[in-house]
């Protein structure tokens, strides 16, 4: 066991100093580098070496990327910064810095994912077999869940597996990103526990991100199947109050969870933790105890009449003019959000924790909230669209039965049909902050999405008392659906200009 634990440290170290040397943009584990010293409870020692693809593999696309692509550009929120504003107005360049860190941070846990199955396989004969299968069930889980972000955002990329060497690689066709997507979590499902420790992914986790990829490829009832097999797996359920899904990080890891990044807070570290509240807190309101908290994210002017009167989401989500939070500020007798400091006159509730005083393990620009990457919630919201299909509407048992357990813990009552315009705007409302709507337009028909998009009002108020609208509305064409290689990626690799090509499988 000695030898065997040796061996885990040495291979440890040995990735944390790989990611040191290089510049390659496949190669990105320098600072988001693999994890041995923040391990969940109960979790092995050669599980330590996992731990990064749950916390810094992600940091980056987390940071900015994940609303600022999700939300930002899908017209969910108004932000005014300079790298955030191109895409509130759908007018991303290719030198955008936060679309070239998304580029770089996804890329990252590509390269990380095939790192770790090449030290597994190096290493294979000094380890448990359920370990190894474990291991590589996780990596290939990772590395597909990458993919799926990439080739939602830019189509045809290169596909870098275990056994990839080289920077040049032009990309690869569309289709086979997205098979070789369905042959990783179809993988992952097979090698991964049914029964996965606390924080970390199992069997349905995968077979719940294998449904969405089957859903953007238009494969309903294998899609439908798959969310089948993980309701009646009993595994999982929603939890009663939705706010403490994203407002309380004692809630972490709850019933509702198939995926979730595990940030921790340590205030002399960088990229193991939760940066969201710094972004969301409204401006100048002291909420998170320290210098940050900048108001950078705002809902946009329409999202508090998408709510029916009752929705228990609304509040945890957007704080409208007067609204009090008893939670925040505690010890000073709590907050009352006060228009005025937003340009749209509403602020996100979401994902903030609140500061130390409240309770919780806070510092600058740091929280151990979880980010919910996959939850029960869109399990059964995907089992709804499944049923639905490309038809206008259903009233199909299995699909009422799903998609009104979602609206009981809003507060809300059943309805007996469901249609695409309902079903979206459930979802729009349900993963608001969850860099999940720009996605979820990807699947609508086509014309509809745009008549969508085209309908938003992306503006602000231009005065003082928020009551001057400037309107900001975009005429979106199929162009829309795809973002600008990067310009950073280009200029390290020539050949993503190039035609894609077949990857060879």
């Amino acid at each position: 066991m000695k030898k065997l634990l040796n061996k885990i440290l040495m291979l440890a170290t040995m990735i944390l100093f790989l990611g040191s040397c290089s510049g390659d943009f496949t190669d990105l584990r320098s600072e988001n580098s693999l994890c041995t010293d923040c391990l969940p409870p109960g979790a092995s020692p050669y599980e330590g070496i996992q731990n990064g693809l749950y916390t810094k593999g992600w940091f980056d696309y987390n940071f900015k990327g994940m609303i600022t692509q999700g939300d930002t550009y899908a017209g969910n929120v108004w932000a005014n910064d300079g790298e955030f504003r191109p895409f509130a107005e759908a007018s991303v360049l290719n030198d955008n810095a936060v679309l070239n860190s998304n580029w770089t941070g996804l890329f990252s846990v590509v390269n990380q994912s095939n790192s770790l199955i090449q030290d597994l396989i190096k290493d294979k004969e000094n380890i448990p077999e359920d370990a190894y299968i474990q291991g590589v069930g996780v990596s290939k889980f990772m590395r597909a869940t990458a993919y799926f972000y990439l080739v939602r955002i830019w189509g045809a990329v290169p596909i870098y597996d275990e056994n990839s060497s080289g920077i040049n690689a032009f990309r690869n066709l569309e289709s086979d990103v997205y098979k070789f997507i369905e042959m990783d979590l179809e993988d992952a499902a097979e090698k991964l526990t049914a029964n996965p420790k606390v924080g970390r992914i199992g069997k349905y986790s995968a077979m719940g991100m294998l449904a969405k990829v089957k859903l953007n490829l238009k494969k309903y009832d294998e899609a439908a199947q798959l969310c089948r097999e993980v309701i009646n797996s009993g595994k999982y359920d929603l939890l009663e109050d939705y706010g403490n899904l994203f407002n309380n990080p004692n809630y972490n890891n709850s019933k509702e969870s198939l995926f979730s990044l595990q940030w921790t807070v340590n205030c002399n570290e960088w990229g193991t933790q939760n940066t969201e509240q710094a972004f969301i807190v409204p401006s100048g309101s002291g909420i998170t105890g320290g210098g940050d908290g900048w108001g950078s994210y705002m809902p946009t002017i329409d999202l508090p009449g998408l709510y029916e009167s009752g929705d228990k989401r609304r509040k945890p989500s957007i704080m409208v003019d007067g609204d009090v939070y008893p939670e925040l500020l505690s010890k000073k007798g709590g907050y009352t959000f006060d228009k005025l400091p937003s340009q749209t006159a509403l602020n996100f509730r979401k994902y903030i924790v609140g500061s130390a005083d409240d309770g919780y393990n806070v510092c600058f620009m740091r929280t151990d909230q979880n980010t919910n990457m996959l939850r029960y919630a869109d399990v059964l919201l995907m089992m709804a669209e499944a049923k639905l299909g490309a038809n206008a509407s259903t009233s199909d048992s299995e699909a009422l039965l799903a998609f009104n357990k979602v609206r009981s813990r809003a507060g809300l009552g059943s309805v007996s049909t469901i249609t695409q315009s309902s079903l979206f705007k459930e979802r729009r409302i349900e993963f608001l902050l969850e860099g999940q709507y720009y996605f979820d337009l990807q699947r609508r028909n086509r014309q509809d999405a745009l008549a969508e998009i085209a309908a938003q009002e992306r503006g602000f108020y231009g005065d003082g008392a928020r009551t001057q609208l400037v309107s900001i509305k975009i005429a979106p064409t199929n162009d829309y659906f795809t973002l600008p290689l990067p310009a950073g990626a280009i200029s390290i690799n020539v050949n993503l200009t190039a035609a894609p090509v077949p990857f060879n499988f």
